[in-house]
């Protein structure tokens, strides 16, 4: 039996024994543009319990396997129907997820892992995470950060503390913006340790943390990045000024100067930053200084 077969046989069944095989041989081989023929029979009130078994089954692997094998190809929106229609049909597809976080293929793992993060809430997801916050991987630790960042509550946050001290610079900076989503200003004063991060990109996850928990005097530790000779600096310090949208003097001053940048990341972020303040100190760097740049 081949594929085209196995369609058919569903559409048109001739025998139980010929459309139970062909609903398992489909389940295999299947896409997603098979899930309209199949839908109906998985979600059928009427349809043979065994069958509509099956046709579950199907689906479910369908879907797991194009999320886990294409899923930087497909929508945002078209992740998030078909991760719905999966848990729907399926609630404990999260077991068969778990399988993939922990098989011996880096690319399905971090597939997989990336699915946790658009499946709705579910207990064993908390208990993956805490697993993976202790994987070899750095790419898989970090992703796991990021994601107890978005899903995690306050309680978590002794267990991503202790990843502040990680020798991966990734991991450091998505535990950084983990403690951020959390929202636990009691993490301000463990992060002000970090100020100094000889990391750009540490250092800018530090400072847009303490601003967005409530501690706002980042203006001396802005200028730092700004005035440093490292153009990585000045970019992520313009970066954090933009997100922020810290605005004084100084700063403005600063982040004008930058326009005269011969470091393309650094120039276009002063560019951003700037029209993002949207002052007339501002706009009148970009208005002077722009034309200076593009004469």
């Amino acid at each position: 039996m081949n594929r085209e077969a196995a369609l058919a046989e569903i559409k048109n069944p001739k025998t139980v024994e010929n459309v139970l095989l062909a609903m398992r041989f489909i389940s295999k081989t299947g896409t997603v543009a098979d899930l309209p023929m199949l839908m109906p029979i998985a979600s059928g009130a009427n349809t043979n319990p065994t069958l509509k078994k099956l046709a579950i089954d199907a689906v479910c692997a369908i879907i797991k396997e194009s999320l886990l094998t294409k899923f930087s190809d497909l929508t945002a929106e078209m992740r998030q129907k078909l991760a719905a229609i999966m848990q729907t049909l399926d609630p404990s597809i999260i077991d068969e997820i778990g399988k993939d976080l922990f098989c011996n293929d880096d690319a399905r793992r971090l597939s997989a892992l990336q699915m946790l993060g658009i499946l709705k809430r579910h207990h064993r997801v908390e208990e993956f995470l805490n697993k993976l916050l202790k994987d070899k991987d750095p790419k898989i630790k970090a992703t796991a950060i990021k994601l107890m960042g978005k899903m995690m509550g306050s309680n978590d946050q002794q267990m991503v503390i202790s990843l502040l001290s990680d020798p991966d610079a990734r991991v450091r900076a998505n535990t950084v913006e983990a403690l951020e989503s959390l929202r636990f200003q009691r993490s301000v004063p463990i992060l002000l340790r970090y100020r100094k991060e000889p990391n750009n990109r540490i250092r800018g996850n530090v400072l847009k943390a303490l601003y967005k928990l409530g501690h706002t005097d980042i203006e001396d530790d802005l200028l730092d990045m700004l005035n440093s000779p490292e153009p990585l600096f000045k970019a992520s310090g313009l970066w954090v000024i933009a997100q922020v949208k810290f605005n004084s003097g100084k700063i403005v001053d600063a982040s004008g100067a930058c326009l005269l940048s011969n470091d393309k990341v650094v120039l276009r972020n002063a560019k951003s930053t700037l029209n993002a303040l949207g002052t007339a100190r501002a706009k009148g760097y970009l208005h002077y200084l722009g034309e200076l740049v593009h004469a």
